[in-house]
């Protein structure tokens, strides 16, 4: 098979995200922001957590379950036995969150293969498995995959 360079152009897309614990360098810090947090009156606190589910819910699944994950790992650190609204549990969550994007800085390095599904191509059509080098946001290097199609006719 004869390959022919083309002017398409495989770019990154930065809408792919994923949420990672935002990771504190100390304890110190750590309870710095959960004093400002507590420091919110409710009202805010609710105002900026219904702000972070619309925000966000549209773009993650279960986001409200992820973030009492978060919690749940957190809440012992808490500087006070006082319980907390579950909004402004979601709020402290929110912040120790990271959404990050795995394609934000660069794709590079396209490998591809045929996929093992040829099934109901038309005559002379490929389906294709394309694995990429993704950098994001730190320069964190990933795998990323992405399947296609080409045509009989390029």
């Amino acid at each position: 098979m004869r390959v022919t360079r083309t002017s398409l152009i495989i770019r990154p897309d930065c809408t792919r995200v994923f949420f990672r614990p935002l990771q504190m360098r100390s304890r110190e810090r750590l309870l710095r922001l959960l004093a400002r947090l507590l420091a919110l009156e409710e009202a805010d606190a609710q105002r900026e957590a219904e702000r972070i589910l619309e925000d966000f819910c549209h773009r993650h699944r279960d986001l409200p379950r992820y973030l009492e994950r978060v919690w749940d790992a957190v809440s012992h650190e808490m500087p006070t036995d006082e319980p907390l609204s579950p909004a402004r549990r979601l709020l402290i969550a929110a912040y120790l969150t990271q959404e990050y994007s795995m394609e934000a800085a660069a794709l590079f390095n396209p490998s591809i293969v045929p996929h093992p599904d040829q099934s109901a191509l038309p005559e002379g059509a490929l389906r294709f498995i394309l694995s990429l080098r993704a950098v994001g946001e730190g320069h964190i290097s990933s795998l990323v995959f992405r399947t296609g199609r080409i045509e009989a006719d390029g």
